[in-house]
């Protein structure tokens, strides 16, 4: 079911923790960080008798996230090391042998391909490269959009079919030598997924924020049984510079993931009008319909692929999308600023029980 959610206060996107309740924990609340993975920054909050025991989780987080950031990079190689990079520098060349965490992401990603009609291809490397290659030459340069027929030349090579996987022998292949996977949609999300559920065999609390991604365990040893999730207002002014702030919290029950997908952050301008980083399989172009998605179910992986998927339908698709989606809700805020909900999004408000003609406050 559709339902308009009130704007009198702010809207949507990315996203903070909340661990404000006022109580006397058993254990004591530790905050730490990760700068150099996945071009974010990762904040990883737990409820620990120790520091000690507190930095066994910040050393197994901060390992795997940079050995999955290695080996998701399509960017750049490492020495002894097949990554995805390694996979697109073979095509039409040869199989590659890859470790299993990257054989299992790129199957993962063939089945999200089918999940989402097409919405999210990773065999889109060919068209996803010209665009950022416009976004990195606009840091330095009058940024300029590429033509439709040199996307459209690219996208001949963006077949899902070019990916052949062999389980048996932990290979990858590109048949098509012009074509290349882009796993930038699901590899944070997915990589938080694994880790997480690593930090899970150790401990029974966390929280853990990637950019617009959190995903959060057990409850907090401050008095409350849930974990707080804050939504940003996703809202630019003139000059493109983030506006407005929080929403209500989204309190999130255990093993459950958050997940934004928004245009306000990696993009260009052309002639006074914005183009994110989300390109459309259909147009080739970014879509227009939303300032930002958010999207709450249990899986990581399974969440980034959803919302970068609903961002390339109308509000319309989107919610009779996610509503096929067992346990999965979404928030969209709307070009126009409006915003729009599954149904069951309402549960994990604050104010349980809020209808559209209630404000979020």
């Amino acid at each position: 079911m559709k339902q308009k959610l009130s704007l009198l206060l702010t809207i949507i996107l990315s996203i903070s923790l909340f661990t404000a309740c006022k109580s006397e924990p058993k254990t004591e609340k530790f905050t730490g960080t990760i700068w150099d993975s996945f071009d974010t920054i990762i904040s990883i909050v737990s409820y620990q008798q120790s520091q000690q025991d507190f930095d066994k989780l910040m050393d197994i987080a901060n390992s795997e996230y940079s050995r999955l950031n290695k080996l998701y990079d399509i960017y750049n190689n490492y020495p002894d090391l097949n990554n995805a990079k390694t996979i697109n520098d073979n095509a039409g060349i040869a199989p590659v042998k890859v470790d299993e965490d990257l054989f299992n992401l790129i199957k993962f990603s063939i089945s999200a391909y089918q999940q989402t009609n097409g919405k999210v291809n990773i065999a889109m490397g060919s068209v996803l490269k010209i665009w950022h290659d416009v976004r990195t030459n606009a840091e330095n340069t009058t940024a300029t959009l590429p033509t439709i027929e040199e996307l459209r030349k690219a996208n001949e090579h963006s077949s899902i079919e070019n990916i052949v996987l062999d389980q048996e022998n932990m290979t990858v292949y590109i048949k098509d030598p012009e074509a290349s996977i882009d796993v930038g949609a699901i590899a944070k999300g997915y990589a938080t997924e694994l880790i997480c559920n690593k930090l899970a065999e150790i401990t029974d609390n966390f929280a853990v924020s990637a950019g617009g991604n959190v995903k959060v365990h057990g409850s907090p040893k401050d008095g409350r049984t849930r974990w707080g999730v804050g939504i940003q207002n996703p809202q630019v002014d003139e000059n493109f510079q983030m506006v407005g702030g929080n929403i209500d919290l989204a309190f999130v029950a255990n093993n459950k993931t958050v997940v934004c997908s928004g245009g306000y952050q990696r993009y260009i301008v052309v002639d006074g009008q914005r183009y994110h980083h989300l390109i459309d399989p259909e147009t080739l172009f970014p879509t227009n319909y939303y300032q930002g998605v958010t999207i709450l179910t249990e899986d990581s992986g399974v969440a980034d692929t959803l919302s970068t998927a609903v961002f390339m339908m109308t509000s319309d698709q989107a919610i009779e999308f996610i509503n096929s989606i067992p346990d999965t809700e979404c928030i969209l805020v709307l070009e126009d600023g409006s915003v729009i909900s599954t149904e069951g999004f309402n549960n994990y408000l604050e104010s349980s029980g809020i209808t559209s003609t209630t404000p979020i406050n």
